[in-house]
């Protein structure tokens, strides 16, 4: 009886040594020998890991007795697969790795303008030309030789418009609720708590490239008028 206890005990312990965990610990940096947080560190075959602190320190618990591999891995950096890496009482016990910065292959990019920008008093007459609604309007070359501070008094210039209280359009005899505003495509809200109406006196002049008015609908422009749209 007492043959078989101290087999039994000596069995466990040989199981213990075989199958203990060891510390493997490091640092981890880069070519400029600066260190790197946030490294995720994996052991293959396996879903533990841990990751490097602020520092780039690292420690990770390893089965002693075993050979592992490691894959280091970091945002900007190529990852890195360490293996044949063993842990014991009479080993180093330490793992020190270098990353290097990822090469990264820059596709060229092609900027594409969209608008139609009319900054010519000649480019704005080719437009109305080609354009099969009918639209006026002024450039900002007109625009930058009156004396008009802001968007309502330049619009009194535009044949077909006229100015209320030096702020509110009227087209075509139709109040400013039956018009709508735009710029750069986005549709402007009204400015006014008790009724649809833009206040355009808010808008420097010296800020437009152009105004143009369109008085007949087309499938581009929004719905929301039956005077004209600016």
């Amino acid at each position: 009886m007492l043959v078989r206890l101290h087999l039994v005990t000596f069995f466990l312990l040989l199981f213990t040594f075989t199958y203990a965990q060891t510390r493997l610990s490091g640092k981890v940096i880069n070519s400029k020998n600066e260190p790197i947080p946030g490294v995720s560190i994996k052991i293959k075959g396996t879903a533990a890991g841990t990751a490097t602190d602020v520092e780039g320190r690292y420690a990770i618990a390893l089965t002693a007795g075993q050979k592992h591999e490691l894959e280091f891995t970091a945002v900007g950096y190529a990852s890195k697969l360490v293996n044949d890496i063993e842990v014991g009482p009479n080993l180093d016990n330490e793992l020190n790795v270098v990353l290097e910065v990822a090469a990264k292959d820059i596709e060229g990019v092609v900027v594409r303008s969209t608008s139609r920008r009319q900054e010519s008093t000649t480019a704005l007459i080719n437009l109305q030309k080609n354009n099969i609604a009918m639209s006026s309007g002024l450039a900002s070359d007109f625009i930058r030789r009156t004396p008009d501070k802001n968007t309502g008094e330049v619009l009194k210039r535009v044949s077909g418009a006229s100015i209320q209280d030096n702020k509110f359009v009227i087209i075509r005899g139709l109040s400013d609720r039956y018009n709508a505003a735009v710029i750069n495509n986005a549709q402007l809200p009204s400015t006014e708590p008790d009724k649809k109406a833009f206040s355009f006196d808010v808008i420097p002049s010296a800020l437009i490239d152009n105004i143009i008015i369109n008085k007949t609908a087309t499938p581009e422009l929004t719905g929301e008028f039956a005077g004209g749209l600016v």
